[in-house]
């Protein structure tokens, strides 16, 4: 599989870089993306987040839900500030995301 620019492979698992806007507009490739990497142990590198959407948000939270359901890792690594503040707004933290700790 030829590497892409926004992911490389490390011991922990594949590297996914997430865009600087993830706002609606980015919603459907980030989709795209993760399913492209389904079924991988995904490290999700957040640190050049810069502006966080809700929709982004539920991709995340059902990605990681995915990943545990089938027993690959997901973590999220190096969240930016902007990251965080993103998710602090909503409630959450980026455990919470990988713990699928939200309200049904």
């Amino acid at each position: 599989m030829p590497r892409k620019s926004n992911k490389a492979t490390s011991v922990e698992g594949t590297i996914f870089a997430l865009p600087q806007v993830l706002d609606l507009k980015a919603a459907t490739p980030l989709t795209e993306k993760l399913m492209a990497l389904r079924g991988q142990d995904l490290v999700i590198d957040a640190s050049k987040v810069e502006r966080l959407g809700t929709q982004c948000v539920q991709i995340l939270i059902s990605a990681a839900a995915t990943w545990k359901d089938e027993m690959a890792a997901f973590t999220i690594a190096e969240p930016s500030d902007a990251f965080t503040s993103g998710l602090q707004v909503l409630g959450l933290t980026p455990q919470a995301i990988i713990e699928k700790e939200v309200a049904q």
